[in-house]
């Protein structure tokens, strides 16, 4: 029978139990039985009608169906009824599952979208592994990767990638900075993508003296040639040069960075790239491969290292302690972006805040359960099953559930919305942010949490509700649910959100505490007042070095000579934006096998450049003196550099020899104070600078000029720019203050402190909502109790103490449970993320401090009102 026919089959049952009672009544009116006799006798002769319509309901099968239809009504009429229970559960519901859809719309985009490629599970990312220094993901040598793809039998083919590289765009339109990729021309056959216009690159094209042709992002061609078809086939200059535009990628967000490319440019290996010393180099970034089809992952990581053993045996001054390590693209771009331990300690406080808002409503529901134990006795009593009683309990909590998972649903794309906004911190966090949105991942994970927290959470209190005794519950009038393990179990409850809060409002205090750390840790130099620009130099208009130090004196003199600077120079790593390491040995010292150098940050800046950026010197002096080309390099080194290389032995006049194969040694003619490379840095790292004067600096496409002013910054930029194109109209001179830089550097870790202090803060909240409410519900049950006692002479500060004391119990012994874990933070977090010191047990301290706080508010509130009972109302209301 069809589900439509159900109600035209009970009108026919009907109208059949009405004509066999007719038929009945009249057969006793027969007997001689009068009409009223006759209409009883003929009821008890037929039955009971009611049974009939169930038993004949239960033959048509769906009898299930109209009772979950008959409790969902009668528990949207008890959810309706009951409007202030309903609000604070579906609510509490609601926060819950908004900020835990919100955090895995990022867990979604971060860690289980994959590229948008072609057959995503098949291209691999191979990288060189360093086994000594644990170096999984390191750059690849051109003969390496040469090697791999003759020699290997897993992969269709390779491609080599140089991602992140800058272009200038040069020629009618002001110069604009640009980054790309260098490819070989299999590139984009390996990902399975390519160009929606023209074509992508030829094998002839990767060939010296042909590499003149550019592939364009849709976004580059739609804001430079304005989707204009026609640009294909023209040229467009970079760097000075004429580049002839072969094609336009589709939109892709980034496959190897986290920002998109905007250009693509062939990767081209000349002699000195592929001679046997050049296994040392290690300057590709990525190598992609699409394995063949049945080959796994395994087998192609097994293979690789095969390859990589042979290499090691034939090639044992650059290769030894050498491996390969083999991943899908979306495992190395997790690994790469470091983004999988964030967010796994997002999801847990999420989770957290979920589970404290599950254990609320848990108690909301156990308190109207003891509430509504009189209601249920009485259905008990005329015939209603347990299990009748616990679908329809469990019933109202799945509305509960769907109610607040669908309100959540609605709060979290406020949420998505407000988390993408808080990754405007700058360029890669603004590509991240991009990625945030409802997808269907996440709209499965919101229905399963909302279903199943409401069913866990909600069993047990139905269990509980559903077995209390009959005759016990209408004896008590109600109060059968007011027993001794229902009270328990609430404190239980109550007390493990006390310790969850405490918890997360550490993990909170904790991370906020690293990064007020990082903000106040020293630089080792002055910030204020300092406009930096980067200088690109990779045009063939710079290849040589005398071309690079003109181009880097005429602007500094140009921009010394301005009364708006105090100080200007130029440098190869700026401060808090990234830094290059390199190895070196102390002249006079044992030498070190290769594989376990010294390494320090390596820094080439101008003459004038610690003038220019404050940075102090502790002894001897720096490069402002008599430095020119042709004399004896010269070097200065930090205190951490003589600190750790020479401890109480003499440093100045003492010889270093850098690693590069570029220059000679270098004499240390100074030390200066530690200067942190990196935003946060725990500890100092060696740092070694030299003069750009004396050594090449063609190993670097692009500068940084740094200026000090004496005007405002933004008078400064403008003034900057025309100093610069006044000696190089080509230079794109794209100008940020370091605060800035700054702020970008810290943007995540804000993000961070944000997010885990709402988390915190939420928690907190539902954690003073449940005291007070089991405190309330605790004043409530035992008003006759209060009354009496405040009848017989109690004093209202002793009815005040009695209950503050019962709240306080409760935190206090949540406190204690959540203490240990809340003291383990500071380690996990150190573990978990890179440059965390493990401190902050005084951070944890002021956490129990604050929730007992919260606590002893949400108890003082109710308790307030319980010193107030009038004694003779309360007695009454009894």
């Amino acid at each position: 029978m069809r589900w439509w026919q159900i109600r035209r089959r009970n009108a026919d049952l009907e109208r059949e139990l009405r004509s066999d009672l007719e038929s009945e009544e009249e057969e006793q009116c027969e007997n001689g039985l009068p009409p009223e006799e006759a209409r009883h006798a003929a009821r008890r002769a037929f039955g009971n009608a009611t049974l009939i319509r169930e038993q004949t309901h239960e033959a048509w099968g769906w009898a299930p169906f109209e009772h979950l239809w008959q409790d969902v009504r009668y528990g949207l009429r008890q959810l309706i009824r009951n409007p202030g229970f309903t609000v604070v559960s579906v609510m509490t519901l609601a926060l819950g599952v908004a900020v835990n859809t919100s955090i895995f719309s990022g867990v979604s985009a971060f860690l289980l979208r994959k590229p948008p490629v072609n057959d995503p599970d098949t291209l691999c990312a191979i990288s060189s592994r360093n086994l000594l220094k644990s170096y999984d993901l390191a750059g690849v040598a051109a003969p390496d990767f040469e090697s791999w793809r003759k020699q290997n039998d897993v992969f269709e083919n390779m491609a080599a990638v140089e991602t992140g590289r800058s272009f200038t765009l040069t020629g009618k339109a002001e110069p604009e900075l640009v980054h790309g990729d260098r490819v070989t021309p299999d590139y984009f056959a390996v990902i399975g993508v390519m160009p929606s216009l023209g074509r992508s690159f030829l094998e002839t094209e990767a060939q010296a003296g042909n590499k003149h042709v550019v592939i364009l992002s849709t976004t580059l061609w739609r804001g430079r040639f304005h989707s204009d078809p026609a640009a294909v086939g023209t040229d467009l200059e970079i760097n000075r040069e004429p580049y002839r535009i072969v094609g336009v990628m589709p939109a892709l967000t980034g496959i190897t960075a986290i920002s998109p490319p905007q250009l693509w440019t062939p990767l081209v290996f000349g002699p000195e790239d592929l001679s046997p010393g050049a296994r040392a180099n290690h300057f590709i970034d990525l190598v992609l491969g699409r394995l063949k089809p049945g080959v796994s992952l395994k087998q192609a990581q097994s293979e690789m290292d095969s390859i990589a053993k042979r290499l090691a045996q034939n090639y044992p001054t650059t290769n030894k302690d050498w491996g390969v390590t083999v991943l899908t693209l979306q495992e190395h771009r997790i690994r790469s972006e470091n983004v999988r331990n964030a967010m796994f300690l997002l999801i847990t406080a999420v989770g957290l805040v979920l589970l404290i808002a599950c254990i609320n409503i848990a108690g909301l529901l156990l308190t109207r359960g003891a509430c509504r134990a009189h209601e249920l006795a009485v259905r008990s009593a005329v015939g209603a099953s347990r299990g009748r009683l616990l679908r329809q309990l469990l019933t109202e909590s799945l509305l509960i559930g769907i109610t607040g998972g669908g309100a959540g649903l609605l709060l979290s794309f406020w949420g998505v919305q407000l988390l993408s906004a808080g990754f405007n911190f700058n360029e890669a966090g603004r590509q991240l942010g991009a990625g945030l949105r409802i997808d269907q991942p996440t709209m499965l994970y919101t229905l399963m949490i909302s279903l199943l927290t409401t069913i866990v959470f909600g069993l047990l209190p139905a269990i509980r509700s559903s077995k209390a005794p009959p005759r016990g519950a209408l004896s008590q009038n109600g109060r059968a649910g007011a027993g001794i393990d229902a009270s328990r179990l609430r404190r239980m409850l109550v007390v493990g959100e006390v310790a969850l809060a405490l918890i997360l409002l550490a993990a909170a205090g904790v991370d906020m505490r690293d990064v007020l750390r990082e903000l106040s840790e020293p630089n080792g130099f002055n910030p204020q007042n300092l406009l930096i620009a980067s200088l690109d130099v990779s045009s063939r208009r710079y290849e040589q070095l005398d071309a690079r130090i003109a181009l880097f004196q005429q602007v500094t003199e140009k921009l010394r000579s301005l009364p708006e600077v105090e100080a200007a120079d130029v440098d190869s790593c700026v401060p808090m934006g990234w830094f290059y390491s390199t190895s070196f040995d102390v002249v006079g010292q044992a030498q070190q096998p290769s594989s376990v150098h010294p390494s320090a940050d390596f820094f080439v800046v101008g003459p004038e450049y610690f003038r220019t950026m404050q940075i102090p010197f502790m002894r001897g002096r720096g490069f402002s003196g008599p430095v020119h080309t042709h004399e004896p390099v010269v070097a200065v080194v930090n205190q951490e550099f003589a600190r750790r290389f020479f401890s109480k032995e003499e440093v100045i006049g003492r010889q270093i020899e850098v690693e590069d194969g570029n220059h000679k040694r270098a004499e240390i003619i100074g030390i200066v104070g530690n200067v942190n490379g990196s935003v946060g840095q725990i500890h100092p790292h060696p740092q070694i600078y030299e003069c750009y004067l004396q050594i090449p600096v063609n190993a670097f496409s692009t500068m940084t000029l740094v200026v000090r002013s004496r005007a405002p910054l933004a008078v400064l930029a403008p003034v900057v720019r025309r100093a610069v194109w006044s000696v190089d109209n080509g230079q794109p001179a794209t100008i940020q203050t370091m605060q800035d830089l700054f702020k970008d550097n810290m943007g995540g870790d804000k993000l961070m402190v944000g997010l885990m202090g709402i988390f915190g803060s939420l928690a907190l909240v539902l954690a003073g909502v449940g005291i007070y409410g089991v405190i309330a519900y605790s004043i409530a049950q035992r008003t006759r109790e209060i009354g009496i006692r405040v009848a017989l002479g109690a004093k209202k500060k002793d009815v005040l103490r009695m209950v503050l004391r019962e709240g306080s119990v409760l935190t206090g012994v949540g406190c204690s449970i959540g203490l240990l874990p809340a003291l383990l933070l500071p380690k996990l977090f150190s573990g978990l993320l890179s440059g965390f010191a493990p401190q902050g047990s005084r951070v944890v301290i002021a956490a129990a401090l604050i929730v007992g706080l919260v606590s002893w508010l949400a108890t003082y509130i109710p308790a307030r009102r319980a010193m107030n009972l009038d004694p003779v109302q309360a007695l009454r209301s009894e």
